[in-house]
C-alpha cells in the first residue's frame, strides 16, 4: 500500500522514467484527484506538475468538473509543466455548459488582472476548440 505522499514522491522528474510511470499508475486509482492540480509544497511543486497534468489527462469529465476552472487557471502560463497537457485536456472537454461557465470566469478574471498572457490563452483554447461561447 502507497500513501499518497509516496505517490507524489515517484512523479517527481528526477526521479527515473520507471518510478514516474508507476507513480502515474498508481495515480489512477487515487479519487481525490485535487491533489493533482498544481501542488505547492516544499517537496512536491512544478517538479511533478507535468506527471500530474498527465494523470488529470486521463481522468473523466465528470471527474475534472469541480475543478474545471482550477483547470483553466493552470494556463497562465504555458511555458509551466503539464500545461499544453492540460490545454489539450480541456479541448477534449465535452460538457460545453460548464465549459463555458468556467471559460468566462476566468476569462473576466484574467481581464480583471490586466493578465494578457493567460486571457489570450484561453481566448486560444476557444479558437481552437471552435467553441462559441455564449
Amino acid at each position: 500500500m502507497y500513501s499518497i505522499d509516496d505517490i507524489m514522491d515517484m512523479l517527481d522528474w528526477n526521479r527515473s522514467i520507471e518510478d514516474q510511470e508507476k507513480g502515474i499508475e498508481l495515480a489512477r486509482s487515487i479519487k481525490s484527484i485535487n491533489v493533482f492540480i498544481q501542488p505547492l509544497d516544499p517537496n512536491h511543486n512544478k517538479n511533478v506538475w507535468e506527471n500530474c497534468a498527465k494523470i488529470l489527462f486521463e481522468r473523466s469529465d465528470e471527474e475534472l468538473k469541480p475543478y474545471l476552472i482550477s483547470l483553466f487557471e493552470w494556463l497562465q502560463d504555458l511555458t509551466c509543466p503539464g500545461a499544453m497537457i492540460i490545454f489539450d485536456r480541456l479541448k477534449s472537454y465535452k460538457d460545453k455548459t460548464n465549459f463555458d461557465f468556467s471559460y468566462k470566469v476566468c476569462l473576466s478574471e484574467a481581464k480583471k488582472l490586466g493578465d494578457e498572457a493567460w486571457k489570450d490563452n484561453i481566448i486560444e483554447l476557444g479558437k481552437s476548440i471552435n467553441k462559441e461561447i455564449s
